[in-house]
């Protein structure tokens, strides 16, 4: 053998090796539920919850904090009286009537693209934390390059379908231009559908026009390409970023998760019915104004759902309430026919432990039986949504995985076939070799470990942290950059280039 082929052969060795270990993602599509959602409410619990929302925005009314939205609200024949709107229900109902209850969400990548609406769920990245913890454990405050981290981690994730656009807030970049490098970034690291920016009336145009320069503006004005996620401030509250922001996407035809953020017991009553009630009026009303400002904009009926710990006055993640209370608001936006966003997978612990595991767990299952269509916070949050974690991350991805494989139920099976492997192997034998088990092995974690007590000890007695951690090392150690057709890629620089030296100058 010659010592060039010596080296091909080894080569190819070596090749089938790193295939083996680092193989690429197979990504997951849609979760299409085939299980749920459940319904805790008859007709007459929904038509009561129905009635109290109505009731709060016909009555005590809402403030739209913005001199635009109030002449808009008047002019639509709204009761407007300072700054509080008041909303009759059959304008009310005419309005939601016409958001559509599905859309497609487009990709860079049109493989990547997706559904949202009716029986389809999404995972979308956490969103917006200050703090991360890297993969030494360690908790620092959150970078440029853990934003990038993030993105190249979701593209590498076969279940992590959108990337979102903070995935953590970069304490080294100029609030004025974070929007910048965040869209960017999401746009070229990777190809899945994104968000957009809300940080100000700008920043969410320069989002739309960057998706204009990928996409094209005509795709852009036909079809979905971003999300953006607006925060209503509860009680009763819509600010005037965020309705600026509103119009720039409703305009543009881009989708917003229209989102009370509730702390149940402080920004809500403590009870779920009536809780449920106001979130929903606070929502409803959002989604509505975005129907005036263009009529069959799609939206998003958003929640953040979160008790407060009567000892202190914290965040508390994972308790019954706000699980009753997901419940609820899925059942609710199927009879107004919307979908709806709402938030999971987070946690009041400080590490990825035991406490970090339960709260994930019990906020995401009431959040999937509910039905949700776009699930924000999908991964990594720790600290009350203050901070994410590598580690963390990586683990609740690969849980993820989990999720969708048993929300997609069952498929249609030959039994016949599977008697014959029962008469052939018999009493006392084992279906290790059959051609179905090979065919169709249970899912596997490969993160959890259910070797002996032994093995696991020789191979380094590694915890669930330290494993996430790895794993999220060895994934961007093989991060592929999806292509971006060179026009594109120098008009985006060039746009956030020009942006960011007149934001310096202004």
């Amino acid at each position: 053998m010659t010592q060039a082929r010596a080296r091909s052969g080894r080569g190819g060795r070596a090749a089938r090796v790193q295939a083996r270990t680092n193989p690429p993602p197979v990504y997951l599509p849609t979760l299409n539920r085939k299980i749920g959602p459940i319904d805790l409410l008859g007709p007459d619990g929904v038509e009561k919850i129905h009635n109290a929302a109505m009731t709060i925005l016909e009555t005590t009314g809402i403030e739209f904090r913005d001199p635009v939205a109030l002449a808009d609200w008047k002019k639509y024949g709204a009761d407007v009286q300072g700054e509080r709107v008041r909303i009759g229900r059959d304008m009310l109902m005419d309005l939601i009537s016409a958001v559509p209850s599905e859309w497609s969400y487009a990709a860079r990548n049109p493989d990547r693209s997706l559904q949202v609406g009716n029986r389809n769920s999404v995972f979308a990245n956490a969103y917006g934390a200050p703090f991360v913890y890297g993969l030494d454990g360690v908790r620092r405050p959150s970078m440029l390059e853990d934003a990038h981290n993030f993105f190249k981690l979701s593209q590498m994730s076969q279940s992590m379908m959108v990337p979102g656009v903070l995935p953590v807030e970069p304490q080294d970049v100029p609030v004025p231009q974070r929007h910048l490098e965040l869209v960017h970034a999401a746009l070229t690291l990777t190809d899945k559908p994104i968000k957009g920016s809300v940080l100000s009336e700008q920043a969410a145009r320069d989002s739309v026009e960057m998706t204009r320069i990928v996409f094209g503006e005509e795709f852009v004005d036909n079809n979905v390409v971003m999300a953006a996620l607006l925060n209503c401030n509860t009680p009763l509250v819509w600010d005037e970023t965020m309705l600026e922001s509103l119009r720039v996407y409703a305009s543009a035809n881009q989708p917003c998760l229209l989102s009370p953020f509730v702390l149940a017991g402080a920004s809500t009553p403590a009870s779920p019915q009536g809780g449920v009630a106001l979130l929903i009026a606070e929502s409803l009303a959002g989604m509505a104004y975005s129907q005036i400002i263009r009529r069959g904009a799609p939206m998003v009926l958003g929640v953040a759902i979160m008790g407060v710990s009567m000892k202190t006055g914290a965040p508390m993640m994972g308790s019954p309430e706000p699980g009753l209370m997901n419940l609820l608001v899925g059942q609710m936006a199927r009879f107004y026919g919307v979908p709806w966003r709402t938030c999971t997978m987070w946690t009041g612990a400080k590490s990825p432990d035991m406490q970090a595991a339960f709260d994930t767990a019990n906020t995401m299952w009431p959040v999937l039986l509910g039905g949700a269509n776009y699930i924000v916070h999908s991964a990594g949050f720790l600290e009350g949504a203050l901070g994410v974690s590598y580690s963390k991350w990586v683990q609740d991805t690969r849980q993820l995985e989990n999720f969708h494989r048993f929300f997609s139920g069952l498929e249609d099976e030959n039994l016949d076939a599977i008697l014959d492997d029962i008469a052939e192997i018999g009493p006392g034998g084992h279906f290790l070799g059959t051609d179905h088990t090979r065919e169709n092995p249970l899912h596997m974690n490969p993160l959890q470990n259910n070797d002996s007590f032994e093995q696991w000890e020789a191979e380094g007695s590694k915890t669930a942290e330290t494993v996430g951690n790895e794993e999220a090392q060895r994934m961007l150690d093989n991060y592929v950059k999806p292509p971006m057709p060179d026009d594109q890629r120098g008009a985006l620089d060039e746009f956030v280039a020009k942006k960011k030296l007149e934001y310096q100058n202004s």
